[in-house]
């Protein structure tokens, strides 16, 4: 539903700029980089009802995967000493946080996973899906964002594009230790496990 409404709004907007050229965030009455996509904007986005369902979704998956991959690594004796955390980034690349033994830990344990699918793509695929939800509620909320900010329907239209690529370049951060998880993303709600 939401998805269908953003379009709507998005496409009213395109029709009523001047002879469609792109205008800029001064048309909306502000300067350009000057507004981010506010907290509050992310969390009304998030409390929308296709958003909250895919983010319980995502919650519930985010246990089960902590839950299995603590299994596992205790099964093979692998011994946290804190958290360890992987943030993937938008653009596909992942950095692992954590102490160098617990990093080598993981890294160990990540080498010899025979596991199918492995606890290493369990990850990413989480990640991706996380990244979808979190592009899904940072549009939702840079498009109310816009339309309350901006002073003419063709700034909103350059005020949206500028939010939206200041979100661009979003990560999402997945937290195992011996005691719990989290899951961490642009517009998530607290989700731990």
């Amino acid at each position: 539903m939401v998805a269908p409404l953003n379009n709507a709004l998005l496409n009213y907007l395109s029709s009523k700029t001047s002879d469609g050229a792109a205008t800029t965030a001064q048309t909306a009455g502000l300067k350009a980089g000057s507004v981010t996509v506010s907290k509050a904007a992310l969390e009304r986005a998030a409390g929308m009802a296709k958003s909250a369902t895919a983010a319980k979704a995502l919650e519930t998956a985010q246990k089960t995967l902590a839950t299995d991959l603590r299994a596992a690594m205790a099964k093979a004796g692998v011994k946290l000493g804190g958290a360890v955390e992987f943030t993937v980034k938008s653009d596909g690349t992942v950095e692992t946080k954590g102490s160098e033994a617990d990093k080598a830990a993981v890294k160990a344990f990540f080498a010899a996973d025979t596991s199918q699918p492995s606890f290493a793509k369990r990850i990413a695929s989480q990640a991706q899906d996380a990244l979808k939800l979190s592009s899904t509620i940072q549009q939702s909320a840079a498009i109310s964002q816009a339309a309350q900010l901006a002073k003419s329907p063709g700034g909103v239209m350059s005020l949206y594009n500028s939010l939206m690529q200041q979100s661009a370049s979003a990560s999402v951060t997945f937290s195992v230790s011996a005691a719990g998880s989290s899951l961490t993303y642009p517009g998530s709600l607290s989700t731990n496990a």
